[in-house]
């Protein structure tokens, strides 16, 4: 799976349309406030391939991620290794 990046937007196709990750920057914070998966693909780990990737980004970029989407939330919870990227909402 290839994710590509687009102002503000993080995704990649697949075979029942694109999966996306949406943000916006200001003040050296990354928010992230928009996270889709199409229902048959879910389970595959195309979110999380996405928020990887949107990390590596602002690691890269030297940002800050806020969690402004639940699916965020949940990922900064199961990988504690991100929690050093990230501000509160």
């Amino acid at each position: 799976m290839e994710i590509k990046h687009e102002r503000s937007r993080f995704y990649t196709k697949t075979t029942h349309g694109d999966a996306e990750l949406l943000y916006r920057i200001s003040g050296g914070v990354m928010s992230i406030y928009h996270t889709f998966v199409p229902d048959a693909e879910r389970g595959k780990g195309i979110a999380e391939d996405l928020a990887r990737t949107a990390f590596e980004f602002a690691k890269a970029e030297g940002l800050k991620v806020r969690p402004d989407c639940p699916y965020i939330v949940h990922f900064i919870e199961v990988h504690e290794e991100m929690k050093q990227y990230a501000v509160g909402p």
